[in-house]
């Protein structure tokens, strides 16, 4: 037989304690809810689902099998488990019970549950709280003669309905109780062992109740998701311990599975299957191209890496486990209603209003397998604890179906309970149960199969039975379902009075206008948010990531892929970790920006120039093992010097080039011109170099006046040559008077 986890943690306790000596109380094991994960919101998850700590009972009994899920009309109920020894000593005797609160004999019983807050007053009762009364009748009794320290014995009970005395319809307690002794204890009346489940009650018929119950079952796939420095996926251990049968993902993804036929509403992050895919191919760094070098830079690649990341997960075993993973969400996913959270599961409680801009990028990314597979999808928001900022919501601008729980309809507000459906602008309101969700009663883990879907049937079947409208059940699963037995829970969901279905067909009626400042939203919620840091560091980095684009002409989607980063960073799993999640995405841009101070540029100390135009020259460097393409760009605090900069420079990997420059001066004097390399949309790369260029140029004045100059200089010139050559014509023309 396979045992639940708990289980095996209190039969190995015993044993513990019994070969070392140390002494462990049976409350120990109790205190640890089954499923329970490590990177729990403490804001939303940790207080929900505990099993009390109280309890310390000796025996241990659990229902794994109730069947069916109701009282029957007619035919038996049979109920099996397990008794497990969690004390030290021996049991002998040990007599095995049912349990209900109905029937003549039941003097001092609750009487049945008929209205949701009975039933979550009732969830919440002491595990040792008289609930009912023993069948002691010798047909349904089960026996164990003796329990070692540890040991662990099943029990099956068939009850015929003739002793299940159940006179009007709602919700009963059923349960066990396990009765022996001990070397310290007489076996006496009260039990020293005990398991509590709800049981509903629905007649049918003439006189019974009419109608069903839309119902609604949401599995969420949805998980932490952190990258390093490089753009590979950290905590690669974690994602191999999320994949398996018991984990954050595998066991929604087998819970789901089991439904086999029935409908199933999965709620996905798309960012989930593409890591997944991303470690199945062995968890490589971001995409920045073919390297043309020989070997490269490893180490220059790793950044902080190094430090970042120091577990030492089997690569083979993780991408193994991944490809699984992904081999059966494929098959899950086909042919059912698939709700898609924004790409990364952005906290969309604060992404409205502190980053605006990050919602709409990450729904234009519908997620690459998602695509590849061709799966039909509608858009969602649905946080995990089901509580949206009323402030956010008008930030929303598409028409996602909210998915919000029921504790933020005050009954001050909304005295009837919250709307059946709800609608705000083009938004869907669907309203979740936090009922059904919080599972069934102690002392057994809350969400086991059967305390689960117990819960999820007593929930249902009080609603039909209420007046007025039927509100439609929709229950988004815990992710600490037992997933390893969810034929358990399917398998029960099939009474005459409950019609299984989808979100959309559930809230496929005529909505409430909801008014979001109605809405209530706890300021522990509003605490918890991201704050601003988080959404700075998200744009940075995308900016850098565009940048990146920019710079290497064969990255493929690099700038799509820092983007994915970016969105995983301002997720709602980094709530915990505000800090953590803000020194991530810095870590990544400086990454990146170590990329952008490889490629740079050396000019002249200083330029002189002869006259107003002329050229000099400026080298372009890059040390990166890729081809890159750059631009120049130039500035000066004058409007006097212009330099053209010419066309986009495509640098080969680990070279560099001489560039001319043509300069044009409008004045003398020294003109301090800083140059500096950029991507193709001119944003700075780093790198750069001031260069004072001075001009030769001659005023127009100087020419004016040289020029008046040399004007009257050739006058004088040729005035004097005209009296030459008339005095000359004078001094040989007419004869002196008395010559012969």
């Amino acid at each position: 037989m396979v045992l639940r986890p708990l289980l095996l943690r209190a039969a190995l306790g015993a044993a513990t304690a019994l070969a070392t000596g140390v002494a462990i109380t049976p409350s120990a094991a109790a205190a640890v809810p089954a499923g329970a994960s490590a990177g729990a919101s403490a804001a939303e998850d940790d207080h929900l689902y505990p099993v009390p700590a109280s309890y310390d009972a000796p025996l241990l009994v659990t229902i794994d099998e109730l069947t069916p899920g109701e009282l029957p009309r007619r035919g038996p109920v049979v109920v099996s488990g397990t008794v497990v020894n969690r004390d030290v000593e021996a049991w002998t005797g040990i007599a095995v019970y049912p349990v209900i609160n109905a029937g003549s004999q039941c003097d001092g019983c609750p009487p049945p549950i008929t209205t949701a807050a009975e039933l979550a007053e009732a969830a919440e009762a002491d595990p040792e709280a008289v609930v009912g009364n023993r069948i002691t009748d010798a047909r349904v009794s089960y026996d164990i003669d003796e329990l070692e320290p540890g040991e662990v014995q099943p029990y099956s009970i068939r009850i015929p309905r003739s002793l299940l005395e159940v006179p009007t319809p709602g919700v009963y307690w059923f349960g066990v109780h396990a009765l022996g002794a001990s070397a310290s204890t007489s076996d006496d009346s009260v039990a020293d062992g005990r398991a509590r489940t709800f049981l509903p009650y629905i007649p049918r018929g003439r006189d019974g109740v009419r109608g069903k119950i839309d119902t609604a079952v949401v599995v969420p796939l949805r998980h932490r998701i952190r990258y390093l420095a490089s753009g590979r996926l950290a905590r690669k251990q974690d994602w191999e311990s999320a994949f398996e049968s018991d984990g954050e993902l595998g066991g929604p993804l087998a819970f789901g599975a089991a439904a086999v036929g029935r409908p199933v509403t999965w709620l996905i992050d798309p960012a989930v299957p593409d890591a997944a895919r991303r470690l199945r191919r062995g968890n490589p760094p971001r995409d920045l191209g073919p390297d043309e070098t020989d070997a490269g830079n490893p180490a220059d690649e790793a950044g902080d890496d190094a430090t970042d990341d120091t577990e030492t997960a089997d690569d083979d075993a993780v991408a193994r486990a991944a490809g699984d993973w992904l081999d059966s969400l494929e098959v899950q996913l086909r042919g059912e209603e698939v709700l898609a959270l924004p790409y990364g599961d952005l906290d969309m409680s604060a992404t409205p209003e502190r980053l605006p801009a990050l919602y709409p990028l990450a729904r234009e990314r519908p997620g690459d397998l998602i695509s590849a597979w061709e799966t039909p999808t509608t858009p969602a928001i649905a946080s995990p604890g089901g509580f949206l900022d009323p402030s956010a919501i008008a930030g929303i601008d598409d028409d996602s179906t909210l998915l919000v729980t029921d504790r933020m309809f005050d009954p001050g507000d909304y005295r009837r309970g919250p709307p059946v459906v709800g609608e705000y602008d083009a938004h869907t309101i669907a309203v979740t149960s936090y009922g059904a969700a919080s599972g069934g009663p102690g002392p057994e883990p809350r969400h086991g199969a059967v305390s689960f879907r117990q819960r999820v049937l007593a929930e249902a079947a009080l609603r039909l039975i209420a007046p007025g409208r039927r509100h439609p059940l929709i229950v988004v699963v815990p992710r600490t379902v037992d997933g390893e037995a969810g034929s358990t829970f399917w398998g029960g969901m099939d009474p005459a009075w409950l019609n299984l279905t989808t979100v959309a067909d559930a809230t496929a009626k005529t909505p409430t206008v909801i008014d979001p400042t109605s809405l209530s939203y706890p300021l522990a919620q509003e605490t918890d948010e991201l704050d601003s840091a988080v959404f700075t560091e998200a744009e940075q980095l995308i900016e850098a990531g565009s940048t990146l684009q920019n710079l290497y002409p064969d990255a493929g989607s690099v700038a799509a892929d820092v983007r994915a980063e970016a969105f995983a960073g301002a997720s709602y799993h980094l709530r915990t970790d505000p800090e953590g999640a803000a020194s991530r995405l810095a870590r990544s841009r400086r990454w990146i920006e170590r990329q952008f101070r490889k490629v740079g540029i050396d000019g002249p100390p200083a330029v002189t120039l002869s006259s107003a135009d002329g050229t000099f020259a400026v080298t372009v460097t890059n040390d990166l093992e890729r081809t890159v393409t750059v631009r120049l760009a130039a500035e000066s605090v004058d409007d006097e010097i212009e330099v053209e900069v010419g066309e986009p420079i495509v640098l080969a990997a680990d070279s560099r080039t001489t560039v001319q420059l043509e300069t044009h001066t409008r004045g003398t004097g020294v003109h301090n011109v800083t140059l500096s390399v950029t991507d193709l949309d001119g944003t700075p790369l780093g790198s750069s170099v001031e260069v004072p260029i001075r001009s030769g140029q001659v005023s127009e004045v100087i020419w004016v006046i040289l020029g008046a100059g040399g004007t009257i200089l050739f006058v004088a010139i040729a005035l004097r040559l005209y009296r030459r050559i008339r005095d000359h014509r004078r001094g040989s023309g007419a004869p002196t008077t008395g010559e012969a």
